[in-house]
């Protein structure tokens, strides 16, 4: 038998009927007569059948938040996890975007560690926006080639690839450009801090700065972000401003806006091992007691993260779960996000979000980081740990210091005795050049990026440069000068030897030249190349030290024969770096300890200077002695050149020691100028 064909029913017209009770006045007659003969019973009858583009037009939309749409419609594309948006990845962004959305709300500000997907659920509003409440768009961003970055690999992208977003998109390529995207029913601006023209005249509902606090300022204008949101004024509360940054210093920028939002959010975390509900810190984090390496600590990933509750050890993967049942709440009242819109109803909303709680960033990553940073006291990398893990602003803290928390570093040792054990990697020298003489120290340096380091001698060398000679029968064409002859002994012809006889020789000094005798200091670098160089202190440097070729002697066009390096170093960084040093606890790695002789004086002129917290720079009251704290940030430098803390202790002791220097026939000591007599 034949197939039956299916039989095809056609869905008939929906048929509406209009019921007409009075045709209006201004109808003219022969109309209103048509329309009575058509409708003697009162009813006109009118079939039509809706296509699907009325369909979508008369469709009422149901509510939806921004979290719920975002995972319908939102395709990640630049991202270590394209595809689509999932809440669960990133489950704090789902309250942020959420939130962003209240009818309270006008702005949202994320303070937030970088790569912890912030910027990533702005976008998600943005695109909400496009799609259920349309209006003009601006992003500001901190310079013009991250703007126009950022709307090629990035905005538009995001545009192309969900099939909602999509529709908006005009087809005109021209319209598609780095500056301006323009859609079906609104636009999308970009601009950039610093530059007005890109700010003004354009009312924007959605505003969007982002990286806030590398904003550039204009002399002649007010602030970016303040000229930027004056734009939002003509769409009064339908407009929302969203403000995202990683901070940088305390009561600038983001931390400024976040301090000053009516409502501040911090994201609480449920233990999966108890179900306690907690606030992750920085202090929970830990890691072996033995560990040593910051990169075997990551590499390994060798740190936890401690509950505070039932003390359960979490790794990543229990962060994350403990994470992912979180939420957030009101810092000051507890209320949970959704309780305090309702309850307070706050115009401005701030969200924190540290790297602990990012899926993107591993617990162990955070902890090789405070490793480092234990074990070398570098204020840059408690800086980065401040700003880009804590997500917190960075505040100096160059407290006052004390003459008797100097003293507090002293050991037993007498002046001149280097630490045994063969905890010593090598000995550095500093020198002060004063008008009457030297203020000189030689520190001995620990193993390891710890740094430590112990005095072995301070002093004053007391100098008459009135006497000069020059050698006899020698054709040297500079002069030899006396007053370094004590110096000299000093540094390298006296016996620096620890508690089992072993001898440490001052591997190299620093010498301060810029003062009224760079000449001779020049001199007497050149007599010791390779032991020691001639330092200029500079307050503002963009790296921490540099050398500068020298080829004539100061004042003068007479040249120095091979020329000279002077090394040039960033007082303000050293400083900053000794500072905190001062600060370490005796017992613990990084100390920087003195010898039981040290005197009051010299701990004294320890505390001679503070620093100016509005210019950052160090500052010695007129008449204050200081040098000491000059030599001792000459130290760090010498011991940085050195490398010192990279060195292997195993290597070394495998080495042959270094043969005896030459006398100088002059003194009795080292050789003068590396020449016999």
């Amino acid at each position: 038998m034949p197939k039956q064909q299916p039989k095809i029913t056609k869905t008939p017209p929906r048929t509406e009927r209009i019921r007409i009770a009075a045709l209006p006045s201004w109808l003219h007659a022969e109309t209103a007569e048509a329309v009575r003969s058509r409708t003697a019973d009162g009813v006109w009858v009118w079939d039509f059948v809706l296509g699907k583009g009325e369909r979508a037009v008369l469709r009422r939309r149901t509510q939806m938040p921004v979290s719920v749409w975002a995972e319908r419609h939102r395709v990640v594309h630049n991202s270590s996890m394209p595809g689509r948006w999932r809440n669960i990845v990133t489950p704090y962004a789902a309250g942020i975007m959420d939130a962003s959305f209240a009818p309270c709300v006008q702005t949202v500000v994320i303070m937030k560690s970088p790569q912890t997907g912030g910027t990533e659920a702005v976008h998600n509003c943005v695109a909400y926006g496009i799609d259920r409440a349309p209006g003009p768009a601006l992003y500001v961003y901190p310079d013009e080639t991250t703007a126009r970055e950022n709307a090629q690999d990035r905005i538009i992208p995001m545009l192309r690839a969900s099939r909602r977003l999509s529709e908006y998109l005009t087809g005109s390529a021209d319209d598609l450009s780095s500056l301006r995207i323009n859609l079906a029913h609104m636009t999308i601006h970009m601009a950039w801090s610093g530059s007005p023209a890109r700010l003004g005249n354009k009312p924007i509902r959605y505003l969007i700065l982002d990286e806030l606090n590398k904003y550039q300022s204009s002399r002649r204008e007010a602030s970016s972000e303040d000229l930027a949101e004056k734009r939002v004024t003509t769409w009064r509360r339908k407009a929302r401003i969203w403000k995202i940054s990683t901070p940088t210093i305390k009561n600038a920028g983001i931390h400024a806006a976040f301090a000053a939002a009516e409502a501040r959010f911090r994201f609480h975390v449920f233990c999966a091992a108890c179900g306690a509900g907690q606030l992750m810190r920085f202090e929970g984090i830990g890691w072996p007691d033995d560990a040593t390496d910051p990169m075997t600590v990551r590499s390994r990933s060798q740190a936890w993260y401690e509950c505070e509750h039932c003390s359960a050890r979490w790794t990543d993967a229990d962060r994350d779960m403990a994470v992912r049942r979180g939420s957030w709440r009101e810092e000051s009242s507890g209320l949970e996000l959704d309780e305090c819109l309702s309850r307070s109803q706050p115009m401005v909303i701030a969200f924190h979000i540290p790297a602990w709680i990012s899926p993107f960033v591993s617990l162990s990553e955070i902890a090789g980081k405070a490793l480092a940073y234990r074990q070398t006291r570098d204020e840059e990398l408690l800086k980065d740990l401040q700003n880009n893990y804590k997500g917190e602003p960075w505040e100096e803290r160059h407290a006052l210091r004390a003459e008797d928390s100097i003293l507090a570093l002293r050991d037993d040792r007498p002046r001149g005795l280097v630490p045994g054990g063969g905890q010593v990697a090598a000995l550095v020298a500093a020198v002060d050049t004063q008008d009457d003489g030297f203020v000189y120290e030689i520190r001995a340096f620990g193993w390891g990026m710890a740094e430590e380091s112990w005095c072995v001698r301070e002093g004053f060398l007391p100098v008459d440069w009135n006497q000069l000679a020059r050698p006899q029968g020698s054709d040297i064409p500079w002069r030899y000068v006396p007053a370094f002859d004590p110096l000299r002994q000093v540094l390298w012809e006296d016996s620096y030897r620890d508690e089992q006889g072993r001898i440490y020789p001052v591997q190299f000094a620093l010498i301060d030249a810029m003062g009224h005798h760079t000449t001779e200091v020049y001199d007497f670098c050149r007599a010791h190349r390779g032991q020691i160089l001639p330092f200029q202190g500079v307050q503002r440097m963009n790296v921490k030290y540099g050398y500068s070729p020298v080829l004539h002697y100061p004042g003068t066009n007479r040249p120095i024969p091979g020329g000279l390096k002077l090394l040039r170093g960033n007082s303000t960084f050293w400083k900053n770096n000794l500072s905190n040093r001062l600060g370490v606890a005796p017992t613990d790695p990084g100390a920087w300890h003195y010898h039981a002789e040290l005197s009051g004086a010299w701990a004294r002129a320890m505390c001679a200077e503070h620093r100016d917290e509005k210019t950052g720079y160090w500052i010695c009251p007129k008449g204050t002695p200081n040098h000491a704290w000059d030599v001792a940030h000459y130290l760090l430098i010498a011991a940085d050149i050195l490398g010192i803390k990279m060195w292997s202790q195993a290597q070394a002791a495998e080495q042959e020691p270094a043969p005896a220097p030459e006398m100088n026939p002059y003194t009795g000591g080292r050789q003068m100028f590396g020449r016999s007599a």
